[in-house]
C-alpha cells in the first residue's frame, strides 16, 4: 500500500480490482473511501489548499457569494413521512431554514399539530458540518 503524498494533490490510483460474477471491476480509489484514514484527510486537506488558492484569486468572489447566499436563503422542506403505530404515531419532515448547513428533522403530532424539533445535526459540531 502506496501512502498518499500531500505535495502532490492528484489521487493517488491503486491496483485494486474486485470480481464479481466473472467480470472484474477496477476500483483504484478505494483508499478514499475510509473518511476516516490518514491519507484521505490528508488527500481531502491538499485538495482544499489548491481549490482555496485557485477560488481566492477570483476577483468578484465576494459579490457571486453575496449574490448566492441571497439566492440560497429560503426555506426549504422535504416530503413528510409517518412513522410509529396507534397513539405513537408521528408525521416528520426535514427543514431548512436557508442557510442551515444541515436540514432539522421535525415532528408532529397530528397533520394539524404545531411541528416541532426533534433532531438538529447542525448542534453535533460547532461549525454545523456533522451530520
Amino acid at each position: 500500500f502506496m501512502s498518499f503524498d500531500p505535495a502532490n494533490p492528484n489521487a493517488l490510483r491503486q491496483d485494486v480490482v474486485d470480481e464479481y460474477f466473472g467480470t472484474k471491476i477496477a476500483d483504484p480509489y478505494r483508499w478514499l473511501e475510509d473518511p476516516n484514514a490518514e491519507d484521505t484527510k490528508s488527500w481531502v486537506e491538499a485538495q482544499n489548499k489548491v481549490t482555496n488558492a485557485f477560488l481566492e484569486k477570483i476577483e468578484d468572489r465576494a459579490f457571486l457569494k453575496q449574490k448566492l447566499t441571497e439566492k440560497y436563503n429560503y426555506v426549504k422542506t422535504g416530503c413528510s413521512f409517518k412513522s410509529g403505530k396507534g397513539e405513537h404515531v408521528s408525521y416528520y419532515f426535514y427543514k431548512n431554514d436557508g442557510l442551515q448547513n444541515q436540514y432539522v428533522l421535525m415532528r408532529q403530532k397530528t397533520l394539524d399539530a404545531e411541528p416541532e424539533l426533534f433532531f438538529d445535526p447542525n448542534t453535533l459540531a460547532a461549525d454545523g458540518t456533522k451530520s
